[in-house]
């Protein structure tokens, strides 16, 4: 059995860790909820300020108390009910019900608290991954949203169309402000920044000028536009998912100007055809005079590269999505908890999403949201 000096200066060195504990998990909760929150983000901080009243409960049990202002008498029984193994914990409830009194010895004590204190980084690390989602994808909406060639043409012609999108996305901010571990899931939020990436579409089709007629463009203008399309719906699935960085992969490529010289030489020509371009280089630099087979090569070399930029976004997707799924799957191995019956069917599902013959970004990014969340449903 421990000498009584050891056993108080074992308790007393507990207590010092369930303090810093307590310490720094309140300092975490109160400098991350500072605003008030609703729906899914306000359980997220209720569980945090649970997890740190019994943290709270667990560092009191250890609190030898023997510089405060009581009583000797009162000092020493504490004391000496300190030096008894196990330890009485009294779990106290906000609600004024009567303590939960359980016995626990020094070790488990000290166990618990460690428990308690990373499940409150959990949560903490929990909302603010979610708060960094979301405010990634309000970024870039914001970008399409203020973009000053759509609200340019559109006050040309009287439109009122982007006003739409700028009304939906106030909406979504504030959603995203009050919710933000809500909106990070699957759900009706999701599917609003789906339909408001719909409307942006939609208005640049309402700016498209007269010369988009797709029965007048060329074989190398159809296929460039497929492509570009593609690229655009790809990097519009990864964005609502959070993938990639963000930024407009067809911007870097300078599609545009190559497109508008087609349409300009096409409108020229007077058979609607694309008619002499000068010489081909980066694309979208075509020069004022050449052979018309240099267009049509140009668009083609284009649409290379974009076929290009989309299989390289592909692939990005999918190495994120593959370490975010392996990054969780330590953190449960980590736990003990890899082999848990609900995580390895959640697990093997997200694994054959990302299968490369079978993989699609959004269903594969929602297997593997579906993972994380049941990792932390199981490790909490």
């Amino acid at each position: 059995m421990m000498p009584d000096g050891d056993r108080l200066d074992a308790v007393r060195a507990a207590h010092g860790l369930a303090a810093e504990w307590l310490l720094e998990a309140q300092a975490l909760i109160t400098g991350e909820f500072r605003a008030p929150v609703t729906g899914v983000t306000a359980g997220t901080e209720t569980a945090a300020w649970d997890e740190l009243h019994v943290l709270g409960c667990l560092s009191l049990a250890l609190d030898p108390m023997d510089d405060g202002p009581d009583p000797a008498a009162r000092r020493n029984d504490r004391l000496a009910r300190l030096l008894t193994d196990p330890i009485e914990v009294a779990f106290t409830s906000a609600t004024g019900e009567a303590p939960r009194i359980e016995r626990l010895c020094l070790d488990e004590i000290v166990a618990a608290a460690r428990e308690h204190r990373a499940t409150i980084r959990r949560l903490v690390d929990a909302y603010r991954a979610a708060v960094r989602f979301v405010e990634a994808d309000l970024d870039r909406l914001r970008r399409d949203v203020a973009d000053p060639r759509l609200r340019a043409g559109a006050a040309d012609r009287g439109a009122t169309a982007p006003d739409v999108p700028a009304v939906r996305l106030a909406g979504l901010e504030r959603e995203a402000a009050a919710d933000p571990v809500g909106c990070a899931r699957p759900g009706p939020w999701r599917d609003a920044l789906a339909g408001l990436a719909d409307d942006l579409a939609a208005v640049r089709r309402a700016l498209a000028p007269a010369t988009d007629d797709p029965d007048r463009l060329t074989s190398g203008e159809r296929r460039l536009r497929s492509s570009v399309e593609r690229l655009r719906g790809l990097a519009a699935e990864a964005a609502r998912e959070g993938l990639g960085d963000g930024g407009d992969p067809v911007a870097a490529l300078d599609v545009d100007g190559l497109l508008a010289r087609a349409a300009a030489a096409r409108t020229a020509s007077p058979n609607g055809s694309a008619g002499p371009v000068g010489p081909v280089g980066p694309v979208g630099s075509v020069g004022p005079a050449g052979p018309p087979g240099e267009l049509e090569a140009a668009l083609d070399g284009a649409a290379d590269q974009v076929d290009a930029a989309r299989r390289r976004l592909r692939g990005r997707c999918h190495l994120e999505l593959g370490g975010r799924l392996e990054a969780y799957r330590q953190r449960a191995a980590d736990e003990g908890r890899a082999e848990h019956p609900d995580l390895e069917q959640s697990y093997r599902e997200a694994r054959d999403r990302l299968r490369p013959d079978r993989f699609a970004v959004t269903a594969a990014s929602r297997a593997v949201r579906a993972y994380q969340q049941a990792v932390n449903e199981v490790t909490r």
